[in-house]
């Protein structure tokens, strides 16, 4: 889906963005960076480009108009001339400043770079990258002079790590551009500002959205309705999960009514599903389809997310990756125990 082994910076600007609540100052650059050492400059694209593996795609929103989505034109207009970009990373670096209102969020370096030739789903295009490092850590740089060592310590950004991203893709302008977009700095709720309240992003609701969107609704639907179904044991719930793994990594393309029959069967529990499916749209403001292509990248989460395991007390674990029949449940009244009975070839 990526391909950046040939996509060079082409130029960079970088400012100083701190948090108006905390009062930390905003700090303008005068002038573009300049790198004339290829290595270094290879190693800053990769610093920026490297937290990007999966092709989830956002593009940008507003509630009136893309048009009147700030970062969106100031992206556009980087697009259309390369030169302003002191002037445009200005712009988006008082945006930022602007939108930094929370008091958890940290100041440090924000970085504006125009890259060129990045290949995205076999489309060759440029990019604007955004990008801001919050995280210092502690480096120990040590010296040597006429074999007398000398040793030192430093604070800098771990090239391994970046806080906050994303990449601009110069590609389908009209649909508010192709975004990819991280933030690995805060997961609560209150500090989200970076994909809402600045770059003001939406999900694409293309095949990875979809595929990715259902694995996780089939995951939920077991653990929040079904768990506490007495009519569904669980064994059949942890069956369903793994069918529905094996639906999305053995089948090209998604249809509800064929996921239904295959894998959930029970009228009454397709009924829930279908409920749920509803609930979960409207909470989460997402739109999943009946039918779609699936998306092989994101077909491989369902592996991660669909963890076949009964816990039984706090004494065993009973992972169950395929056979349902030859597993079966019962209650020994002597004991007042419940017991499971497993069925298998041989042993290894």
């Amino acid at each position: 889906m990526f391909d950046f082994t040939e996509a060079k910076i082409a130029a960079m600007a970088i400012h100083r963005v701190g948090s108006t609540v905390r009062e930390n100052e905003l700090v303008l650059a005068n002038e573009l960076v300049h790198i004339s050492d290829s290595d270094l400059l290879e190693l800053l694209k990769n610093f920026f480009v490297s937290p990007f593996k999966q092709p989830e795609f956002y593009s940008f929103s507003h509630n009136a108009d893309v048009e009147e989505n700030l970062v969106y034109n100031f992206s556009s207009n980087l697009f259309s001339s390369q030169e302003n970009l002191l002037e445009q990373s200005r712009n988006i670096a008082n945006h930022l400043y602007r939108c930094s209102t929370h008091p958890n969020i940290k100041d440090g370096e924000l970085y504006v770079i125009l890259m060129s030739d990045c290949v995205i789903e076999g489309e060759l295009v440029d990019a604007v990258g955004i990008f801001k490092s919050e995280t210092k850590d502690t480096f120990i740089k040590v010296y040597e002079d006429q074999s007398k060592f000398e040793v030192e310590r430093h604070k800098g950004i771990n090239i391994k790590k970046i806080d906050k991203g994303c990449l601009v893709f110069n590609t389908e302008r009209d649909f508010g551009y192709k975004i990819v977009a991280i933030d690995n700095s805060s997961k609560s709720d209150d500090a989200k500002f970076w994909k809402e309240s600045f770059l003001n992003i939406k999900p694409r609701e293309d095949d990875f959205y979809q595929t990715s969107g259902y694995i996780n609704l089939c995951k939920d639907f077991v653990k929040e309705v079904l768990k506490d179904d007495n009519t569904v044991d669980r064994t059949e719930q942890v069956d369903m999960l793994n069918k529905s793994r094996d639906y999305f990594t053995q089948n090209e393309a998604f249809n509800q009514e064929e996921f239904e029959e295959e894998i959930i069967k029970k009228p009454e529990v397709v009924e829930q599903f279908r409920e749920y499916k509803d609930s979960y749209q409207a909470e989460l403001g997402c739109n999943l389809k009946d039918s779609f292509t699936i998306s092989v990248n994101a077909a491989k989460k369902a592996k991660k997310v669909f963890k076949s395991v009964i816990k039984l007390d706090k004494n065993f674990h009973l992972y169950i990756h395929g056979g349902r029949n030859r597993v079966e449940k019962g209650f020994d009244h002597d004991k007042g125990l419940n017991y499971y009975t497993l069925f298998f070839d041989a042993e290894s």
